[in-house]
């Protein structure tokens, strides 16, 4: 074996899989911050963009929901008033927040006094 190359077949699961170890490692350590950012960007448009079918969808739903929190339905109000997320700033952001709880706090408050008569 000194003249053939080595190659993934010539390694049982555990050396290949320790291999594999050493490769994430060493890979993620030598990354700047801006490469670990894309790296990110792209796997997770991949997995939530790339959804096929009710089920891959639904689970990219939770887990933006979860991510959102208290937000999500914020964000869904935004997307459904054809406004980009991404083009609100922080201020615009913070302000279409404060509407959309000014609202919920009316509708709660009217609701409660139909409730009572």
């Amino acid at each position: 074996m000194s003249n053939e190359e080595i190659n993934f077949k010539d390694l049982n699961d555990l050396e290949l899989d320790k291999l594999k170890d050493i490769y994430v490692e060493s890979r993620s350590k030598n990354m700047s911050e801006d490469d670990l950012r894309n790296f990110f960007r792209i796997s997770i448009e991949d997995q939530i963009k790339g959804t096929v079918g009710n089920q891959e969808e639904k689970e990219a739903w939770l887990e933006m929901k979860e991510y959102f929190k208290d937000d999500f339905q914020d964000k869904i109000l935004i997307v459904r008033k054809g406004n980009q997320v991404d083009l609100l700033t922080p201020e615009e952001e913070e302000l279409e927040k404060r509407k959309n709880l000014l609202e919920k706090r009316r509708n709660e408050k009217d609701s409660m006094s139909e409730d009572m008569w």
